[in-house]
């Protein structure tokens, strides 16, 4: 069972790549749009953030910059899981209680992917094939893609189009 928190650009890539390996996904998002998205994709499930799912998870990622998820997706992880931070920022992360991690729970974040990831993720994005959602935004609206992104107003992915 994998977990996604938050259903935007990368978790509409992420679960087609799960699901291609055969993974249950489950989606944890607030916006109705963003959790239709992941039952149009393939969720088994798809609730809130702070839900919790009909079973525990062995993984999950977490692409909302939310630092108050952590300890809502440790609550839902199986002993042994791991819960993935993938975003480049985030709001601090509350105190955990030790309860949390115990149980070989692993808590890690994720800083770069290499040309070696790159090309991994051509190769099996062509298998699948990966379908993207992308909203075109011309790079003279880029402070509108901006509050698009920021309200959650599309499906998928923002694409500035340069000429």
């Amino acid at each position: 069972m994998l977990g996604l928190y938050g259903f935007g650009a990368a978790a509409h890539v992420s679960i087609q790549v799960a699901r291609h390996w055969g993974a249950t996904v489950f989606a944890f998002t607030r916006d109705p749009q963003h959790q239709q998205h992941a039952r149009d994709l393939g969720a088994a499930w798809v609730g809130g953030a702070m839900d919790s799912p009909p079973e525990k998870l062995d993984a999950a990622i977490l692409f909302a910059p939310a630092g108050e998820l952590v300890p809502a997706a440790l609550k839902v992880m199986k002993k042994g899981g791991a819960v993935v931070l993938g975003g480049i920022h985030m709001s601090p992360i509350p105190p955990l209680e030790y309860e949390l991690l115990y149980h070989e729970r692993v808590l890690r974040s994720v800083a770069n992917n290499t040309r070696q990831d790159g090309e991994d993720f051509l190769r099996v994005a062509a298998e699948i094939p990966i379908r993207t959602d992308v909203k075109l935004f011309p790079l003279r609206e880029a402070n509108a893609a901006l509050q698009a992104l920021k309200q959650s107003s599309f499906r998928g992915a923002a694409v500035l189009q340069t000429e």
